[in-house]
């Protein structure tokens, strides 16, 4: 009897069921990879970037598991020599009429996971080479990468658009020559790395 009403409410639960369409599950929007931050938590310029790091860390740019990261990007050169009587009269010379080396605007990595394919990019950089022909010409647009670890502990990591790109930390320098390129530079190297 009991095997008889449990076979009656197999089929009743089935049927109740049949016919029915669920509806289809939308996927959530996708988090974007960067979003803009407040300039002020960048350097006014990258002249001389505050570069913190653990003497531990070994000889990778960006040591450890970092949580969360900063982007500062600093504009480059406009490409033209500038005239004696302009520096005289103070006309700015740098990229799209903004001062060289002057803060164009922070990002802020908006995923765990982009963060840490940011730091794995940068860490599989290799030195430059002694021997490296390094006499491109490339704007000398620079970014500061500033990796969070949670508390105070941070790693700084600079990218100057120069000759071999130097990619350095402040204890060690790698070539991040092939970072940014696609089919050609990015606006910005982030882009590229995204």
């Amino acid at each position: 009897m009991r095997s008889g009403i449990a076979a009656v409410a197999v089929v009743a639960i089935a049927a109740s069921g049949c016919g029915q369409t669920t509806a289809p599950t939308t996927a959530p929007a996708k988090t974007p990879l960067a979003v803009s931050a407040p300039s002020r938590l960048c350097p006014p310029s990258d002249a001389k970037p505050r570069l913190v790091l653990s003497r531990s860390a070994g000889d990778v740019l960006v040591p450890g598991h970092p949580t969360s990261a900063l982007i500062c990007r600093y504009w480059g050169r406009s490409g033209e020599l500038p005239e004696p009587e302009d520096l005289h009269a103070g006309v700015i010379y740098g990229e799209h009429g903004h001062a060289e080396r002057s803060l164009a605007q922070a990002r802020q990595v908006a995923r765990q996971d982009i963060t840490r394919e940011l730091a794995r990019q940068l860490d599989v950089l290799q030195p430059i080479s002694p021997h490296a022909n390094c006499d491109e010409v490339l704007g000398g647009r620079s970014e500061l990468f500033v990796f969070h670890y949670g508390g105070v502990r941070e790693a700084r990591v600079l990218i100057v658009l120069e000759n071999c790109v130097p990619v350095g930390n402040g204890r060690i320098v790698r070539a991040g020559l092939g970072l940014g390129r696609g089919d050609g530079w990015a606006h910005w190297i982030d882009e590229a790395m995204l």
